[in-house]
């Protein structure tokens, strides 16, 4: 399994960090969680394109987290080379609405002709595509949040939190993974609702007991050194501050 973090940025645009997204390659299929804008041309400098993306997973639907899936549609749409892969997109409880009034608002510009998609509700359970275990539980961000846990043919595992506050579901997911990707939005003086702190993040990652822990979703404000800092205070083990394409082998 190998994990990509396409954007570690959040909202606020930035010339250094994308919004966020995860690719996450296993068994031969790419995985995107969540798809922020800038994440598309991260693809490309990849070598990837929107024939090669077989499912999409949101955290849930703030636009920081999923704009850029109206351009991968409207891409592969492209007369002269169109997609022909069907396409599954799984969210939580309310996707699937929100996803119609999506592709409403454009027209029929959004709507495949050239392959079907297949949008997948998941609440707090489990499923399996392409022998990779998906495990989802619910987090303290929107009532749509979503975190989710990777497993894959050889047990290799992965937990990637979307925005989140403390959140024992997101624990749960994380327990003994390989790796768990944990957003930390604001440092420990600014914290806001719904979002991680490093002494947090470093919290969950310690009672989950993760193998590495990387934070990600970096607004402005912080300093990675002190966010780096106040998060080993909690968490004693391999930790990583995302930054984009940075990878890992698992």
């Amino acid at each position: 399994m190998k994990i990509t973090i396409l954007g570690s940025g959040t909202a606020v645009p930035s010339l250094k960090r994308n919004s966020a997204g995860v690719l996450i390659q296993s068994d031969g299929f790419n995985y995107l969680i969540d798809f922020g804008y800038g994440n598309l041309s991260q693809l490309l400098n990849l070598g990837l394109t929107y024939h090669d993306i077989d499912r999409i997973f949101f955290t849930h639907n703030h636009p920081d987290h999923m704009c850029d899936l109206i351009i991968f549609l409207f891409s592969s749409r492209y007369h002269l080379d169109p997609r022909t892969k069907d396409l599954t997109i799984i969210g939580g409880p309310g996707f699937n609405e929100f996803f119609l009034k999506v592709t409403n608002a454009f027209g029929h510009w959004l709507v495949p002709t050239t392959y079907k998609i297949d949008i997948v509700e998941m609440d707090e359970e489990t499923k399996e595509w392409d022998q990779i275990k998906v495990q989802t539980l619910k987090t303290k961000h929107i009532e749509m949040s979503r975190g989710y846990r990777f497993v894959d043919s050889k047990g290799n595992s992965t937990a990637i939190s979307g925005d989140t506050d403390y959140s024992e579901n997101m624990i749960k997911l994380g327990k003994n993974a390989n790796l768990m990707i944990l957003e930390c939005s604001f440092p420990d003086e600014m914290k806001s609702g719904g979002h991680l702190t490093p002494t947090l993040a470093g919290k969950m990652g310690k009672e989950s007991s993760c193998k590495k822990l990387c934070l990600t979703h970096f607004y402005p404000p912080c300093d990675l050194e002190s966010v780096r800092k106040a998060c080993q205070q909690e968490f004693s083990g391999e930790l990583f501050l995302a930054e984009d394409l940075m990878a890992f082998h698992l």
